[in-house]
């Protein structure tokens, strides 16, 4: 998406400034749906992306915070550490201590929340209510779609490949974790009825998973965090008759909330989705 087609450069001393943070973030597709949507909003406000390596986090978001920004979004692969910096967690964040929306208070406290999660969840809730799950990764993202599962009320299978079968799987938390491997892919994926991947894998569009291509079918929903939707994951869900919702659903939903939470207005949804989708 081009930005230079949904907003203008004018920053005044009293503009408002918002951020995302992450390694990368050079691809991230946020600056350009909240900056339309500041225009939208007629909002005097900024939104833009850094750079932040995980050495210099502790340092950066302690200059977001002297320097004044309002708001700020977290993307891989810091999530799960910068609930360490907040004052406060609301839910789910608290629980999953995973945090990818921090506000930086007039007072100096930082409150985070995960906008993933209940994202994700009302994402679950228009395939229905599955009976079971799968969800590949083990990340801040991914323990968001276990959170967004469970509150469904399906039962979860994770796969990872930090996952040990013996080590960590869970019966009394409702989520069996198994390591990454094709016997295991063939269980979750038959027991599943909608797999998310919440691994980083997909945003390069050679990407490729063999294990998807082998078990998934026609009868399965396909969630993927990533919003590249040329790559050969997506296109492997498609051609096996999958019905598929990219990253770019999930993208529009934690950012309509985080909007919201960080502005206090209502979130533009139209200009956002346009902005996302090209439509």
């Amino acid at each position: 998406m081009n930005l230079s087609n949904h907003v203008n450069f004018e920053i005044s001393g009293a503009s408002q400034i918002f951020a995302i943070i992450g390694d990368p973030v050079a691809h991230s597709a946020s600056p350009a749906f909240w900056n339309a949507a500041f225009r939208f909003c007629d909002l005097d406000a900024a939104y833009v992306p850094f750079r932040v390596c995980r050495a210099d986090l502790a340092e950066a978001i302690a200059g977001l915070k002297a320097l004044g920004v309002h708001g700020c979004n977290v993307t891989a692969p810091h999530k799960q550490l910068v609930a360490g910096f907040c004052d406060l967690l609301h839910s789910p964040a608290d629980s999953l201590k995973a945090v990818n929306c921090m506000k930086f208070c007039e007072d100096g406290h930082i409150e985070g929340w995960n906008t993933d999660a209940t994202g994700c969840l009302r994402l679950i809730e228009k395939t229905g209510r599955p009976k079971a799950g799968l969800v590949m990764g083990s990340g801040g993202a991914a323990a968001a779609a276990i959170w967004a599962l469970q509150k469904s009320g399906a039962r979860v299978f994770q796969i990872a490949r930090s996952c040990s079968d013996a080590i960590d799987s869970n019966q009394a938390s409702g989520i069996k974790r198994l390591a990454w491997n094709e016997k295991n892919f063939a269980y979750a994926m038959q027991e599943s009825d909608i797999i998310i991947n919440a691994t980083p894998l997909g945003w390069h569009k050679d990407d490729f998973v063999a294990e998807l291509k082998e078990f998934l079918s026609k009868s399965k929903f396909y969630v993927d965090f990533n919003y590249a939707p040329a790559s050969r994951l997506l296109e492997t869900a498609r051609n096996n008759g999958c019905t598929v919702m990219d990253g770019r659903e999930l993208l529009l939903e934690q950012g309509v909330e985080a909007f919201s939470l960080l502005t206090g207005l209502p979130a533009p949804e139209d200009v956002m989705r346009r902005c996302i989708f090209g439509r």
